[in-house]
């Protein structure tokens, strides 16, 4: 019987559902008939600021610049206001695009902890899929690392999983807690070694 010392936290989600232990509804493709879900993990949303802020400056970009050009004639011609319109249409939904892609590549890459081994699911692009498994009888070692002032703030960091033989290694990075998915992690070897 599994006697897991990590805590359960309130109901909300924890850190934007970067950080959830037993989700309740979750299920993934190659999920065995014994196999329950302890960890589900994505990247912590701190990490998302660079994106986040990038977004926000090229949606105010159209708001300061154009107005510029109505009154700096650069050119020795004018931009008829229907020109200007589709110019700032086509910025925006080249815009919102960028966010789409950057939300759709965060809220998808998840690694998973079950109690028989660790999925990590990565989205490289949008159309390129890379998914890592192992069993948890084949880790040889467990180690995390956290570099910075924000990690150390947030409590984020990179987990890294050594498997044996020529299976890939796999790692978690930038996800919350790396110390407790680090301590589930060698206590799951600890379980399933003979």
């Amino acid at each position: 019987m599994p006697t897991h010392t990590m805590h359960r936290p309130n109901d909300k989600r924890e850190t934007l559902g970067a950080f959830i232990m037993r989700p309740a509804r979750a299920h993934f493709a190659t999920q065995g008939p014994n196999e329950s879900i302890l960890l589900f993990l994505r990247q912590h949303p701190i990490t998302q600021i660079p994106w986040i802020a990038t977004a926000i400056l090229l949606m105010l970009i159209p708001l300061v610049v154009f107005p510029f050009f109505g009154e700096i004639n650069i050119f020795s011609f004018t931009l008829p206001p229907l020109y200007t319109i589709v110019i700032t249409l086509f910025w925006y939904l080249a815009t919102f695009a960028f966010i789409f892609v950057n939300f759709i590549l965060w809220y998808y890459n998840i690694n998973i902890v079950t109690n028989l081994r660790v999925v990590d699911i990565d989205f490289i692009y949008l159309l390129v899929q890379e998914v890592a498994a192992t069993r948890i009888t084949h880790i040889e070692d467990v180690a995390y690392k956290r570099i910075g002032v924000f990690a150390l703030l947030f409590d984020y960091g990179d987990v890294f999983i050594q498997t044996a033989g020529a299976e890939a290694n796999i790692e978690f990075l930038r996800i919350p807690h790396p110390k407790r998915v680090t301590q589930l992690i060698i206590e799951l070897m600890g379980e399933n070694r003979p």
